[in-house]
């Protein structure tokens, strides 16, 4: 194999363990992991607050819904509130809808993160706020679960849930899909271009 036969293929593998690492660092995680049963909660209200260990990327803000409506919605980073319609969340999936940021946040080693919400009755029913019991908190997120303002409650009962990635530079993008197959094709193509010219040096 000749020497410039062999660089191409160290750079395309360079390349396709680059595009790997980069997709891998990006990779979303929820903070509270293993929903498995719902709450009826008489609060008119639920907060709950998650404090970052580290500097996070928050992708998305879920708000646990269990098939019932919202009053109200929001979120808030260190006391600066974002407040939300119906509209602006998804569909639920498992009990949560989901509200993708269009510009995902960074935040900031030690600062929190409270998320509030209120249920579609709030004058004549008991059952007016909705929690979901999760398993636990995933602690690669680095992100620690503070509970929610129900006396007593599971200390993983949650009115809520966030998806957050990792900060640093390298993982802020992920290569595009399109990126990656071409990658896989210019290495192939690469590759058999250079068993062919061994085996015509042969």
């Amino acid at each position: 194999m000749s020497l410039i036969s062999k660089r191409l293929v160290g750079v395309t593998v360079s390349a396709l363990l680059l595009s790997c690492i980069s997709t891998a660092a990006n990779a979303q995680s929820d903070v509270l992991t293993g929903g498995f049963v719902s709450y009826g909660g008489y609060l008119q209200t639920v907060t709950a607050t998650y404090t970052f260990n580290t500097s996070m990327i928050l992708n998305s803000v879920g708000f646990v819904s269990n098939g019932k409506g919202f009053r109200s919605f929001g979120y808030s980073i260190d006391g600066v509130s974002q407040l939300f319609n119906a509209g602006d969340v998804a569909a639920e999936v498992d009990g949560i809808r989901w509200l993708t940021l269009t510009n995902p946040t960074t935040v900031n080693a030690n600062q929190v993160i409270t998320v509030t919400t209120a249920g579609d009755q709030p004058f004549f029913s008991n059952f007016t706020t909705f929690t979901k019991g999760f398993s636990g908190a995933d602690g690669s997120t680095n992100v620690t679960f503070g509970g929610v303002n129900i006396v007593d409650s599971n200390p993983y009962w949650s009115n809520s849930n966030l998806r957050v990635s990792a900060s640093n530079p390298s993982s802020n993008v992920a290569p595009e899909p399109g990126s990656f197959a071409l990658a896989l094709t210019g290495g192939a193509t690469l590759i058999g271009i250079c068993i062919r010219r061994r085996r015509n040096a042969g």
